[in-house]
């Protein structure tokens, strides 16, 4: 078997997900270039509020699908938006729920931590950064999945280092993160 390029994605994907906006995203977008629409037909006439409109919807449109981040896992390399983390890098996986994501994205998080997040979706799941020339000590990616995403992101590290990933206990009993929501 032959070694895996760096930098290279892997060749079978285990999970993906696309951080898509929800329908309440694009109704508001909608109503927003909608308004502008009436704006132009005012003072314009109906063609150009018309044309105001599809334009306006077009660019949103445009904007919220190319924005749109992927995360994939896949047998040698996470992907979160535009970033790659190999998989021999992936420390502790913790899924957050709702208000644990909301403490892990504020305060509490670490400025130089990596975010893929979106305000639309409430869960995330944080990923411990083992490599010691990363800057980023963990990565927080928002997920509809976090439970299913922290399972096959542990199965597949796990795959790849040859034995299930060890983590030095942590001092808090209550578990792998603090009361903020972050790796203690």
């Amino acid at each position: 078997m032959t070694e895996p390029i760096e930098g290279h994605d892997g060749s079978v994907v285990h999970y993906r997900e696309r951080l898509v906006a929800p329908v309440s995203v694009w109704l508001i977008t909608a109503v927003i270039t909608a308004s502008l629409g009436v704006a132009y037909a005012h003072w314009l006439g109906n063609a150009a509020g018309l044309g105001a409109f599809a334009v306006a919807e077009a660019i949103v449109a445009f904007l919220l699908l190319t924005r749109t981040p992927l995360v994939v896992v896949d047998d040698v390399v996470l992907r979160a938006g535009k970033a790659r983390l190999p998989l021999r890098y992936v420390g502790r996986i913790v899924p957050l729920d709702a208000s644990a994501a909301i403490t892990a994205k504020g305060a509490a998080a670490d400025p130089n931590a990596y975010l893929c997040t979106r305000g639309w979706i409430r869960e995330a799941v944080l990923i411990e950064v083992t490599d010691e020339s990363d800057p980023h000590p963990y990565w927080l990616v928002s997920t509809r999945h976090g439970h299913e995403f922290a399972a096959v992101l542990a199965a597949q590290r796990d795959a790849t280092l040859g034995a299930p990933y060890i983590a030095i206990p942590s001092s808090d009993p209550n578990g792998p993160i603090d009361e903020g929501g972050i790796l203690a």
